[in-house]
């Protein structure tokens, strides 16, 4: 398992720095003024979730997420994030988890609260809230989650601790507003 962990972190890394590089970080006129240059804007996302959520048990997620990111000089800085979605495992027999998330990403940093509904799909279920932490990069997050249980009817096959490892994959994108470095509105195309 370590192996695997050690394989999604290098792979998280290789990505990240990849994008870092495709960047543009020269600029190609005047920069003594910077009329309609933009410095921040903002947008949403909407796209799929899919993860890895692994401790005791092993459980893969999917979802729909929709953002609304703040961005200043080419990063994001700030975002608030609403995933709505479903965990799964198939050890001995099927279990799902429909779920509803909260997030909100600051720089690299970002944290969430989760609702979860374990299940077997025959009598056992239980009910869960699961506040998480961890680190974020573009489209990667990686997290440590605690699952504090609300009700449970005799199902015992829900991790306590959770590492969760997810990526974004943003299908639609709205620009909203951009923001020259004066703070003057500059008009979306």
């Amino acid at each position: 398992m370590k192996k695997i962990l050690a394989t999604l972190l290098l792979s998280l890394l290789i990505f990240s720095y990849h994008t870092l590089l495709a960047q543009n970080t020269t600029i190609k006129h005047d920069t003594t003024s910077f009329a309609g240059e933009v410095t921040s804007s903002e947008w949403i996302d909407h796209g799929i979730i899919s993860g890895i959520n692994y401790s005791q048990y092993l459980f893969g997620e999917v979802g729909y997420y929709k953002s609304h990111i703040f961005e200043a000089g080419g990063f994001p800085t700030l975002s608030k994030t609403m995933i709505y979605g479903s965990e799964f495992s198939h050890i001995d027999e099927l279990i799902i988890a429909p779920n509803i998330q909260g997030r909100i990403h600051a720089y690299f940093f970002n944290t969430g609260l989760a609702a979860l509904c374990y299940s077997d799909l025959n009598s056992e279920f239980a009910i869960k809230l699961r506040p998480e932490i961890g680190l974020g990069l573009w489209n990667f997050d990686i997290n440590y989650g605690y699952n504090i249980n609300i009700y449970s009817e005799n199902f015992t096959r829900a991790n306590k601790h959770v590492f969760a490892l997810r990526y974004y994959l943003n299908l639609k994108r709205k620009r909203l507003i951009e923001y020259d470095r004066n703070g003057k509105v500059i008009p979306v195309n």
